[in-house]
């Protein structure tokens, strides 16, 4: 259940409608969608409506729009490509820099613990809070309104993806590494986490047993590729940037 709000937290949440594009009929919704589960179990009386139910929504909601936009922007184009890209676009990484370009990290409601453990500063959290965003978007104005904001936000790394070569990352690292006399990297499970109907694996990329990187994903091939695209960067750099 939505609670009341004081006039400093309505201020707030104005001050972030300006910065989304949408002005909401239920404001309680967008504060429902920045409420993490650790702040509405905490208190012993009633209890506000926390987001996690929003986060399902909008990671389907994100998934569809995406499939969306990049079919009409490449209507004939392969499956494994628009795949890959959509992946991309919607991994923590991508999710959680946009929700920190809002400002939707400092307006997270966390409960007492969950903050002194440092779960202001974790991207998986942050990722979570902007497809809840999604949803109240999509809940309280309907597909268009959450579409509008869901295509300007991606609209520039849409054009982007539509520009570069798509590159397979684990293969373009083991060919990196083999032109070097390098044997072949090896990828291992850190972590798997969050609900059955949206986990995220954790992924290193090792070379002789020590750490090159490390990736997140919706799958451990995900993940893998991940970690795989910036352990290629890293040698890269460590090059000179030579391939």
């Amino acid at each position: 259940m939505n609670l009341p709000m004081d006039e400093a937290r309505r201020a707030q949440l104005r001050t972030l409608e300006d910065r989304l594009g949408y002005h909401f009929a239920d404001p309680g919704r967008l504060d429902q969608a920045l409420t993490h589960t650790s702040y509405a179990n905490e208190g012993s009386e009633e209890r506000p409506a926390h987001n996690e139910p929003l986060e399902f929504l909008g990671d389907s909601i994100l998934g569809f729009m995406m499939a969306d936009l990049l079919h009409r922007q490449d209507p004939d184009g392969p499956e494994g490509v628009k795949s890959r890209t959509r992946a991309l676009l919607v991994a923590t990484p991508s999710l959680a820099r946009r929700a920190s370009e809002l400002g939707l990290p400092d307006l997270l409601r966390l409960g007492r613990g969950e903050e002194k453990t440092g779960g202001r500063q974790k991207a998986s959290l942050w990722a979570n809070v902007y497809e809840a965003v999604i949803a109240a978007l999509y809940l309280d104005g309907g597909f268009d309104a959450a579409f509008r904001f869901v295509a300007a936000e991606f609209a520039p790394d849409l054009q982007r993806a539509r520009d570069l070569p798509v590159v397979d990352a684990k293969s373009a690292l083991q060919e990196a590494l083999q032109a070097r006399g390098q044997p072949l990297p090896e990828y291992v499970v850190l972590a798997e986490e969050g609900p059955s109907h949206k986990r995220r694996f954790r992924v290193q990329c090792t070379l002789r047993g020590q750490p090159l990187s490390e990736g997140e994903g919706a799958s451990k091939k995900e993940a893998q590729q991940a970690a795989a695209r910036l352990a290629l960067d890293r040698l890269r750099e460590a090059e000179g940037g030579n391939p």
